[in-house]
């Protein structure tokens, strides 16, 4: 490892003959550096992309992506008071994020046979990437959602682990090795809790005839579709307490086109109109779950946020997929659907130590809630604790 190469890569320039897929696994597909590339392309705010590879003897052995945003603010992470004083009051930090711009389950790619080398690596690119955000100016540097705790000493050292807004998955896998054929949503339905059964099936019986939901591949949208989801995304997105990017109107035009067949569209519609849509990124095994928007006018009167996860559910279970990756909120409605809750974890550094020592104390304190969440036995009881379940 002695003579491992760090490189820090502007995103917007061709990464030549550096193959990073190769490092991809296929549930990652928002990791895919021509997505991340589409993706930088398509975001509003002022952010700078970095692809930061590690190399040994011309062999590409790991990567990460990191992006900078120099407007960065905390909203969304406080609660109480605090929450509403730093509302007030913001303070707008220069950051940088060691993950995607938009996918919840990060990771730094290493590759397989370097496994055993993983601290090593990790090591010495956030070494060589500290360096490299010191010559930005950056004051904060956050590892966003990764999956994968890391046991790297570098990571424990200078940084401040935590959990914040856990992610969630339906797992699907052996549900589908009873013979031919899938599951319907009905046999699905008996695996859960009586009360969660009856819960949907009332929501089920009052759907109405005239609201059709589909799963179609984005490329067959027409260009006026595409903006309506994206108009749904952005009433979406104003309703959110937490925000941070901003999509452009192309982005999911770009997707079509980037992604292909991997990238689908589950629209629902009334009388020809879309009301509410999902991003979905599919692969053999897997579905991810990326945005979602709905028109609220809607919302209520169709139970559209529900049947729109309900027909999520049925896609996968007609697709024999094994998961359906979901976000990182509405805890209340997914764990009644089955879902899982999957730890995510954070580390964060402030350059500057006396920040560092009373803000992430402060940051640890309000992410308590998120902890106690994932080691609950009823995770119901702490949603209702904490009122976490609208976020």
């Amino acid at each position: 490892m002695n003579h491992l190469k760090i490189e820090v890569i502007n995103c917007e320039k061709r990464l030549r003959d550096v193959d990073l897929d190769a490092l991809v696994s296929t549930v990652n597909v928002e990791h895919k550096p021509k997505y991340l590339q589409t993706l930088m392309n398509n975001l509003d705010n002022n952010f700078k992309g970095y692809f930061v590879v590690a190399t040994l003897l011309d062999e590409v052995v790991a990567w990460t992506y990191i992006f900078i945003d120099n407007r960065f603010a905390f909203h969304g992470v406080f609660c109480g008071m605090l929450d509403k004083l730093y509302r007030l009051l913001p303070i707008k930090v220069n950051t940088a994020f060691i993950s995607s711009p938009i996918a919840e389950y990060n990771v730094i790619h290493i590759k397989e046979s370097y496994k055993n080398n993983e601290n090593v690596i990790i090591d010495k690119m956030m070494d060589e990437l500290l360096k490299f955000l010191k010559g930005e100016r950056v004051k904060l540097v956050i590892m966003r959602d990764h999956v994968a705790p890391y046991s790297s000493d570098y990571l424990h050292e200078k940084f401040i682990h935590v959990h914040f807004m856990p992610g969630t998955f339906v797992d699907f896998e052996g549900l589908h090795d009873c013979g031919e054929g899938c599951l319907c949503f009905e046999d699905y339905l008996t695996g859960l809790q009586k009360k969660r059964r009856a819960n949907i099936r009332n929501k089920m019986n009052r759907r109405k005839e005239e609201l059709k939901i589909e799963t179609v591949p984005a490329a067959s949208l027409t260009t006026e579709e595409k903006e309506r989801c994206h108009a749904l995304y952005v009433q979406t997105r104003e309703k959110q307490k937490l925000k941070h990017e901003r999509l452009a109107p192309g982005y999911f035009h770009d997707c079509a086109n980037e992604l292909g067949d991997t990238c689908k569209m589950l629209i629902a519609k009334v009388e020809e109109t879309i009301i509410g849509f999902a991003l979905l990124f599919e692969n053999e095994d897997d579905v991810v779950n990326v945005r979602m928007g709905m028109d609220y006018k809607y919302n209520k009167e169709y139970d559209l946020y529900y049947h729109l996860l309900y027909e999520n559910i049925i896609y996968c279970l007609q697709g024999k997929k094994k998961r359906l990756y979901t976000s990182q909120t509405c805890y209340r409605s997914k764990l009644e659907v089955g879902a899982k809750l999957l730890p995510l974890h954070t580390y964060f550094r402030f350059t500057n130590p006396i920040i560092q020592k009373v803000l992430g104390k402060i940051i640890v304190r309000n992410c308590h809630c998120y902890t106690e969440l994932l080691k609950a036995d009823r995770p119901s009881e702490v949603l209702a604790k904490y009122k976490l379940s609208p976020y």
